[in-house]
């Protein structure tokens, strides 16, 4: 039995939620398969972190100097987590925004096939466990309540400038772009969403919430994306960060 989510927000990660049919089984029958699967998680489970970018412009610095800290969120959705940013203070992520006026930008990471799939399938959830393509999905909002399901919640972190621009080049270091420009895969499930092809590979071990949480570790927040692979730990990591009022 496959339990799937078609909300824009839950589907990077519901793959794992595959629940198998119980069978009856000798224990030791169970041993290989499971020390299979750790040693994969050893082999795997590190969160790939990029090398630090350049620093930001001092006209990047400077502009909104006043507004410290930033709010910058963490969408947590049953089983994903994606990021939240201030889509008018973006540094070179802005480019992706042409002329919307939207206030907030939301990203997530995720397993190509099944991100993409317009009714996704138990074929599609068992592809996603394997080393496979990647892809971004962007949403553009005027307003961060517009990005909320049923199951959602945004986790405002308080970030600097320079941390906003480490983000920003994180998920610019995500977008795969062959001959310099990102490739856009198409429109997505709601409006002013989209698809792009993305770097780096989905898999059991390597998931949206990996890719969540190495983006805030990367910005040189005070977290370790390391063994991180379902959106309860992705959330357990969040607790030790400063946390920011909610954007009016």
């Amino acid at each position: 039995m496959v339990a799937l989510s078609l909300q824009p927000h839950n589907l990077c990660y519901s793959a794992l939620m595959i629940r198998p049919a119980r069978r009856p089984a000798a224990r030791a029958s169970r041993i290989p398969a499971l020390a299979c699967l750790c040693l994969c998680a050893i082999a795997g489970g590190c969160a790939q972190v990029p090398r630090a970018p350049s620093n930001p412009p001092p006209s990047f610095l400077a502009a909104h100097a006043h507004r410290a800290p930033l709010a910058i969120g963490v969408l947590v959705a049953g089983w994903h987590s994606g990021l939240v940013l201030p889509a008018r203070e973006l540094g070179p992520l802005g480019s992706l925004l042409s002329d919307s006026q939207a206030r907030y930008l939301s990203i997530g990471w995720g397993n190509r096939r099944f991100y993409m799939a317009s009714h996704p399938g138990s074929g599609d959830a068992l592809a996603a466990l394997w080393r496979s393509p990647s892809v971004l999905f962007l949403q553009r909002a005027p307003a961060a309540a517009e990005l909320l399901g049923a199951d959602a919640r945004i986790h405002w972190l308080c970030a600097d400038r320079r941390q906003l621009w480490r983000l920003d080049s994180y998920i610019e270091n995500s977008l795969s772009r062959p001959d310099g420009r990102p490739i856009d895969l198409g429109r997505g499930p709601v409006p002013e969403s989209g698809f792009y092809a993305a770097s780096g590979h989905y898999s059991m071990v390597h998931t949206c919430n990996t890719w969540t949480i190495a983006a805030l570790e990367f910005a040189g927040l005070p977290v370790n994306a390391s063994g991180v692979i379902f959106a309860a730990q992705a959330a357990a990591r969040l607790r030790a960060l400063r946390v920011c009022p909610a954007p009016k």
